[in-house]
């Protein structure tokens, strides 16, 4: 009799901790999985997105005209957290290189491979809310309309969760051509990053044609050093 008791007096704590730990993982999965309030999600993926100080990034976009798509821009860039800038890939077929190095650009010619030097007011200046310059004037949102949560990615590395809304974008360069924005935002579990979000827009005087354009972020906060051309 005193050796069951004894053995009750190891077990049951052993069960008490089991069940301790069980009871965390399943609270812990129901925040993750079931608890996601979608309003305060997009919220805290916006602010903290938007406030990174550097960050590299792929902008993909396309025009649909007639059925027809053609892309208009494919590029790689990183933004240091000093402001600046380089950005290398494809735009309107043209291949494309450029240097922002506080005030001075630096363009590579594509027909004679020099560098072109432009100093002084950046030419970049008032294209700033290009997304291809910076990407993340796409993410200045002032309100956001018919947002849904479609859950975790599954088939998508570290299962991000995914959202979709119509919103009004505080964007010049965008809302001067194009209006009924459709956005879609893949956030990442814990750091709340957005890591891709893809837009689709019709053109205002012709509502037929489509703009697309999909940017995925990386190594948000990581120190970028970009230097000048040699």
């Amino acid at each position: 009799m005193v050796q069951k008791f004894l053995r009750w007096q190891v077990i049951l704590p052993l069960v008490a901790a089991v069940l301790a730990l069980a009871g965390g993982w399943a609270y812990s999965y129901y925040l993750r999985e079931v608890k996601v309030d979608p309003q305060e999600l997009i919220v805290q993926a916006l602010d903290t997105t938007n406030q990174a100080d550097s960050y590299r990034f792929h902008v993909e976009a396309s025009l649909v005209t007639n059925g027809n798509k053609a892309a208009l821009s494919s590029l790689d860039g990183e933004r240091a957290s000093d402001g600046n800038l380089y950005l290398k890939g494809q735009m309107t077929g043209q291949p494309v290189e450029i240097y922002q190095i506080k005030d001075t650009t630096y363009f590579r010619d594509p027909a004679s491979k020099r560098w072109m030097i432009t100093p002084g007011n950046s030419p970049l200046e008032q294209e700033k809310f290009m997304a291809e310059i910076n990407p993340l004037s796409i993410l200045k949102i002032m309100q956001v309309n018919d947002l849904q949560y479609l859950g975790r990615q599954k088939k998508v590395p570290g299962r991000p969760y995914l959202l979709t809304c119509k919103p009004l974008v505080n964007n010049q360069f965008l809302n001067s051509y194009w209006q009924d924005f459709n956005y879609q935002f893949w956030v990442e579990r814990g750091s709340n990053y957005i890591r891709r979000v893809s837009l689709e827009a019709a053109h205002r005087e012709h509502p037929q044609d489509k703009l697309t354009m999909t940017v995925d972020f990386y190594d948000f906060n990581k120190r970028i050093n970009i230097k000048p051309p040699q």
